[in-house]
């Protein structure tokens, strides 16, 4: 049975957005990570398609662009993507006082096609950077 992609990453952003991560998605220190990975274009892209979207509105409308965001790179940078998300969570968990939800985002990883190896890989710089999980 075919694995639906875009279902997986509109869940791994709906896990991260149990956090704070609206707050990190409207900062300069994103518009910075963007712009150090060429990225920005896409992101603007999605958020204007999202506030053009009628039902949309609030931080749905943010969601829904981070969500096709994490879909754009997915599939036109497959490759980097591991590498891409986490530096997007290391430069997020250095902002937020709270616990990232590793092992859901680990099942996410998983199902997205990426072996237990490369998903502990990506997982671990994280951790690296930011050993100490908030209370």
């Amino acid at each position: 049975m075919p694995h639906d992609t875009k279902k997986t990453l509109q869940r791994l952003a709906a896990r991260l957005f149990t956090l704070p991560v609206e707050e990190y998605l409207t900062s300069e220190k994103f518009f910075d990570f963007c712009r150090k990975y060429d990225l920005c274009d896409a992101w603007k892209e999605y958020l204007v398609l999202s506030r053009d979207t009628p039902e949309l509105y609030g931080s749905a409308v943010t969601k829904n662009a981070f969500g096709l965001f994490l879909q754009h790179i997915f599939h036109s940078r497959a490759e980097e993507f591991p590498d891409l998300f986490s530096l997007f969570l290391i430069e997020f968990s250095q902002e937020i006082p709270c616990v990232i939800p590793f092992d859901d985002l680990k099942k996410d990883f998983m199902q997205l096609g990426y072996s237990e190896i490369e998903t502990d890989t990506t997982f671990s710089n994280v951790k690296a950077v930011n050993p100490t999980p908030y209370p």
